[in-house]
């Protein structure tokens, strides 16, 4: 099941949407969940969906795909289930655009760059063991602050339902949030995908976690050799108390942060938690936003007439009032392009030279010939990975690398 949890209390939007149409338009802001069904053959369908208006207090409505005996894609029981999708989508992209992108894939991570800035020197094996992965991070953020996600008007509110609202979604997500959210292997076992075909999301972000895991325990080996020396080091524990204390105050418990860090194990799993959130799992989410969104009738990041009632008979004349106008449209496609667009300045988890990509090793600050050793190990690794992407997308139409370590930046630049 799928869930839009992180819209609801989010009013409708539109406030600004004649900005770019010059129409004033309301755009609806519903609540949209789906039942997928795994097939024999290891694919998922939608085999059910539920739209609920409660801004306008309108009951759930339910959605099911027609009969196989009606083919006729123009049938009302066609375009019904077809509307009932996009609204679904609909909710879709607003939740992945706030939530998945910025909230997990940006704001979350400015916290552990801050309190490392701030309470680490730049000799402390922490700090060049992150600072490869921290390079850009804030910048990034601060001018996503002024211009995408700045409560009121802002980018967001110009092409997406809930942009006049986001703080709400934000506030939705972040009351559930822990720290074991962003523990791979837990992840994945709380939503129950473990063993879900296909997955290749999972399915990356595990060999990740593995990778990354091995490579931080032979970095954290080189200066810390017992749990006494993780638990004396005060410049750490200023970190881990900056971060519950500062960075995520207010949340029930520190959002479950470990306040103090005792022993290598833990220090492990933490690195790890903040080098692959940084790097990995924010190029999961950013690079592919043109390859999902980019066409606004499969995700439409706004619908401008009212949601459908129980058993209303849906026409295409409907669909498409209901789409985008033309500018909004084109905006999407513009912001989604250009989200997924690599910096200049971007390092790889594997550089290529004839493709003009650097790698980790260059401006890294872990220089020791010992830390240099464990870098060439993880790369290694890091190949033998990026060899089984390549050869699982071998004759595949639409290819899923954008997980690749040769397409994985190590930090967060765009």
């Amino acid at each position: 099941e799928i869930t839009s949890e992180y819209l609801e209390g989010v009013p409708h939007g539109g406030k600004y949407s004649g900005t770019l149409s010059g129409t004033q338009q309301t755009w609806y802001v519903v609540l949209a969940d789906c039942v997928l069904y795994l097939k024999d053959n290891g694919k998922l369908i939608p085999v059910l969906i539920r739209l609920e208006n409660r801004n306008d207090g309108e009951p759930e409505t339910w959605w099911t795909p027609p009969p196989p005996t009606i083919t006729d894609s123009n049938h009302p029981q066609q375009l019904a289930w077809l509307y009932a999708k996009m609204w679904f989508r609909s909710a879709d992209i607003n939740i992945y655009a706030l939530v998945t992108h910025f909230a997990r894939g940006h704001a979350i991570n400015e916290v552990f760059a801050v309190s490392c800035y701030r309470n680490l020197p730049n000799a402390h094996p922490v700090f060049r063991l992150l600072q490869p992965h921290l390079q850009g991070l804030i910048a990034v953020n601060v001018q996503a602050r002024k211009v995408l996600v700045n409560p009121g008007k802002n980018a967001c509110s110009l092409f997406l339902a809930s942009g006049d609202h986001l703080a709400k979604v934000l506030d939705n997500y972040f009351r559930g949030f822990k720290y074991e959210d962003l523990v791979v292997p837990v992840y994945f076992e709380k939503r129950g995908t473990g063993e879900l075909p296909e997955y290749y999301f999972r399915e990356d972000m595990c060999s990740y976690w593995n990778i990354l895991y091995e490579y931080v325990s032979e970095m954290v080996a080189v200066s810390y050799s017992s749990d006494e020396k993780v638990a004396s080091d005060e410049e750490l524990q200023n970190v881990m108390r900056d971060i519950v204390e500062n960075g995520f105050k207010g949340f029930t418990n520190g959002a479950d942060f470990p306040k103090k860090m005792t022993d290598v194990p833990s220090l492990v799993e933490f690195l790890t938690v903040v080098i692959l959130n940084i790097s990995v799992f924010h190029s999961s989410v950013n690079f592919q936003t043109f390859t999902s969104y980019a066409f606004p009738p499969n995700a439409p990041s706004c619908l401008s007439d009212r949601p459908p009632k129980q058993d209303e008979t849906i026409t295409m004349e409907r669909i498409l009032k209901s789409l985008p106008l033309l500018e909004i449209a084109f905006f999407t496609m513009n912001v989604s392009y250009n989200l997924g667009q690599y910096s200049p300045v971007e390092r790889f988890y594997l550089g290529s030279a004839g493709e003009d990509r650097q790698g980790m090793l260059g401006e890294n600050m872990a220089v020791s010939p010992e830390q240099e050793a464990c870098i060439r190990r993880m790369e290694d690794n890091m190949r033998v990975f990026a060899d089984r992407v390549a050869q699982r997308n071998e004759g595949r139409y639409l290819k899923y690398d954008v997980m690749s370590p040769r397409n994985t930046p190590i930090t967060t630049q765009t």
